[in-house]
């Protein structure tokens, strides 16, 4: 969840460790973990499976999927952040390359991950056309909700200037526009940002389905892994 010591806008010098830093605080470390969790419902992976981790920045969530069994490939348009991250371990392959022409042939890897990378990206159709070429059961998104609390707190204010804010109805779209036979999983989390005992609690009751937190998580599976799905819980 992009918070103002984490995100800039696109083009400010970010530092990586100020960035990494922050997921150590009390906050920080709850919104990761709700995120983390989150994502991880949806990608449904299997130990040793690949994921790309498009937008990877300093690494956070590259080593939190391959601390969890995943075989992981970080890739992000900053070389700066990539130098920090290839200094975390993890055994994680980091890559310099640009979402909207992925360096990779199709069906590379099993699952693509895009954690709020996307909301810098001025096509994200064509981002989520590449990531699914390159994926071969799926994607799964993070994303910021305009229609949240923190959207009324945060939008176009320190380093929220730049950041795309999408609804429910635009992703909708976005799928629309890429096949009709895609049909996406969409939840919501993180409804109070402050991270509080009163957000924490409040967490913990509300429904994913309820999407109105502030980092909004879709998953998006072709056909196949759809049908594979659908039998699992017949």
């Amino acid at each position: 969840m992009p918070t103002p010591d984490r995100y800039p806008s696109m083009g400010a010098d970010l530092d990586p460790v100020s960035y990494d830093a922050w997921y150590q605080t009390s906050r920080g470390r709850w919104i990761g973990e709700v995120e983390f969790a989150l994502l991880m419902q949806l990608l449904r992976p299997a130990p040793g499976e690949t994921l790309l981790d498009a937008g990877c920045g300093s690494g956070y969530f590259s080593r939190r999927f391959a601390g969890a069994g995943l075989v992981v490939t970080g890739l992000d348009p900053d070389g700066h952040m990539l130098d920090y991250s290839r200094t975390q371990g993890n055994g994680i392959e980091y890559l310099r390359g640009d979402v909207l022409a992925l360096p990779f042939d199709n069906r590379t890897f099993d699952h693509c991950i895009a954690v709020t990378s996307l909301c810098f990206v001025a096509d994200p159709v064509l981002a989520l056309r590449e990531m699914l070429r390159v994926a071969r059961h799926g994607v799964v998104l993070g994303l910021l909700n305009r229609h949240s609390l923190l959207y009324r707190q945060k939008h176009g204010r320190g380093s929220y200037r730049g950041a795309r804010w999408d609804s429910v109805d635009d992703v909708r779209r976005w799928f629309t526009e890429l096949s009709r036979n895609l049909r996406p999983e969409i939840r919501s989390a993180v409804f109070f940002s402050q991270g509080g005992p009163l957000a924490r609690l409040a967490e913990t009751c509300l429904p994913t389905r309820w999407l109105w937190g502030g980092f909004l998580a879709i998953g998006l599976y072709h056909p196949i892994r759809q049908e594979a799905d659908h039998h699992e819980t017949l």
